[in-house]
């Protein structure tokens, strides 16, 4: 039975919005023509409203040409050249005026498009950042690192170590300049990796001295430089790769004269410490010599056996 009764409800208010709806569709769009006809009796009252209308809106205009008039009277300012122009050259000062405004804008607009540009600027080179240090990274990966052969098998003892690893030694000596020329003896020595495989973390140190023989056995065998005298490590020294390091000692009146004469002998003298693909640390100590004799043959620097040379 309540079913019935609330169904009955929703019914009387579907009915009730219907006429609602229908009510305001009838206002909206009857004709004005029809509603004109409900009052026939008030077009006389109609008609006086607007006869008192009229002379309302004459009075008004003539005190809106009187207020016209008062505001065309009144002083021209220079504060503000745009308002009651009276005169030609205030008119060119007005034009001067709004020109100045559009010269400022124009530079307050360029002010902000200078910043914009600058802070884009720097947003660029804050991106680069993180790319540049991400090249020096890699680089210094690849400098540090290598591709490893293939495992040593077991059993094979080292000799595919050795036929595998770096092999740094001296390549070749050669003087930049007569020894005698500025009072200082100067030697280029040029390192090179004759392995298979590159050689890292190089560390070199040299030496050049005189002494006052020629014969090769009474040559002393010189002491290697101490490690606290070893440069800065080079990263990598590729296969067949060269690396230069300049050696420089005072020179002695007439050396070159006294070499060639047989009464004097140049020495060179040094160490190379590295590592190889194997992790291993490796050295190579060295001895050459210039005298009379290599001059003669053309050699220049002849190397000395010292003994503890390694390799």
């Amino acid at each position: 039975m309540s079913h019935q009764i609330l169904l009955h409800s929703i019914g009387s208010l579907r009915a009730l919005g219907c006429a609602v709806a229908i009510a305001l569709a009838a206002l909206v769009f009857t004709p004005p023509s029809v509603l004109g006809q409900d009052a026939p009796a008030g077009e006389a009252a109609t008609e006086d409203a607007a006869t008192e209308d009229a002379a309302a809106e004459e009075t008004t205009d003539d005190t809106k040409t009187d207020d016209d008039a008062a505001e065309e009277k009144k002083p021209w300012n220079v504060a503000a050249p745009c308002d009651n122009v009276q005169h030609p050259y205030e008119a060119d000062l007005c034009q001067q005026w709004r020109g100045a405004e559009a010269a400022e804008s124009t530079a307050g607009l360029t002010r902000l498009l200078t910043w914009i540009g600058a802070i884009a600027t720097l947003l660029l080179m804050l991106m680069f950042v993180p790319l540049v240090m991400a090249l020096q990274a890699a680089r210094r990966t690849s400098d540090v690192s290598a591709p490893m052969p293939a495992p040593v098998p077991a059993g094979s003892g080292g000799a595919s170590e050795e036929e595998l690893r770096a092999y740094v030694d001296v390549d070749k000596l050669e003087f930049i300049e007569t020894p005698e020329s500025e009072g200082v003896v100067k030697v280029k020595v040029v390192y090179r990796n004759s392995g298979q495989t590159p050689a890292f973390r190089i560390k070199s140190a040299a030496e050049v001295g005189i002494r006052d023989v020629s014969d090769e056995d009474l040559l002393p065998i010189m002491q290697l430089p101490q490690r606290s005298s070893l440069d800065s490590p080079r990263p990598r020294l590729g296969r067949d790769a060269t690396d230069t390091e300049i050696v420089t000692c005072e020179s002695t009146a007439s050396l070159a004269d006294r070499v060639m004469g047989g009464d004097a002998t140049i020495l060179v003298w040094g160490v190379v410490e590295y590592l190889d693909v194997f992790d291993r640390p490796q050295k190579t100590a060295f001895q050459y010599l210039c005298n009379a004799e290599t001059l003669d043959s053309g050699q220049i620097f002849k190397p000395m056996v010292r003994g503890d040379e390694d390799g």
